[in-house]
């Protein structure tokens, strides 16, 4: 019985060793590449002085402000105008999308949005079906990005986050969500018109998603909240015990 149980002890304390390690090295491979280069001070060094004759004086910064003095009036109601008629193209569509009632920690699911430009009444068509359901109604441009985002979410876009929109079928986008946090989550989806390449907001849906764990994620939740080195500082106690009690088993003979 001692034999088995020091054998299990070895066979542990290997485990938590191996784990432990590799959280290890994997935290210091984030923190390296989050690092800033040797030499970096926080901006562009390879910026040059300007030279002394080029600083500037209160003569030539009089001049400069006269010379180069935008015309805030003309720019603003140009780009006023441009807001107006990029508005004003915008139509009104069906827009539906879909959560699930209830998700597992660790556990993917989908998120479906669905959008019908075809001149339908709804956009329902192309959802499973199987989960909790919004409809409404949103103003669109011609191209329209979608995306999901979560802090209690790990998000993977499974089709395009920028579509065109179809006349002739519905726009579909989804993605593969992994939760990772317990209890009631909040998920949000939100759409944007491209305006001169610029993310204009649309529309924001903000969903809650009810997040459950199996005891198995318990342990998997309470093994990454575990230090990297309290791993290894109990996987050394465990194989040394383990160790131990299998020499003194043979000591004993």
């Amino acid at each position: 019985m001692l034999r088995l149980f020091s054998f299990l002890l070895i066979l542990i304390g290997g485990a938590a060793l191996a784990y432990g390690g590799h959280q290890y090295l994997q935290s210091q491979e984030t923190s390296t590449q989050s690092a800033p280069p040797p030499g970096s001070i926080g901006f562009d060094a390879s910026i040059e002085e300007e030279p002394p004759l080029a600083r500037s004086t209160p003569v030539r910064e009089a001049v400069r402000s006269i010379t180069e003095k935008p015309d805030t009036d003309t720019m603003f109601g140009v780009a006023s105008s441009s807001t107006d008629d990029f508005l004003a193209s915008l139509r009104t569509v069906p827009i539906a999308h879909e959560t699930p009632k209830s998700a597992r920690f660790g556990r993917p699911f989908y998120v479906t949005l669905s959008l019908d430009a075809t001149g339908d009444d709804d956009a329902l068509e192309s959802l499973p079906g199987t989960g909790n359901i919004v409809e409404g109604e949103a103003q669109i441009s011609d191209t329209v990005q979608a995306l999901v985002s979560g802090e209690a979410f790990d998000v993977e876009a499974v089709t395009p986050a920028t579509q065109r929109i179809s006349p002739l079928t519905e726009n579909v986008w989804r993605w593969k969500v992994t939760p990772m946090a317990v209890g009631n989550q909040e998920l949000v989806i939100e759409l944007f018109a491209l305006m001169d390449q610029e993310a204009l907001p649309l529309r924001t849906f903000r969903d809650s998603v009810e997040v459950e764990v199996s005891r198995i994620g318990q342990a998997v939740a309470l093994a990454q909240s575990i230090s990297p080195i309290t791993v290894v500082a109990g996987g050394i106690g465990s194989l040394l015990a383990g160790l131990f009690g299998f020499v003194g088993f043979f000591r004993r003979k």
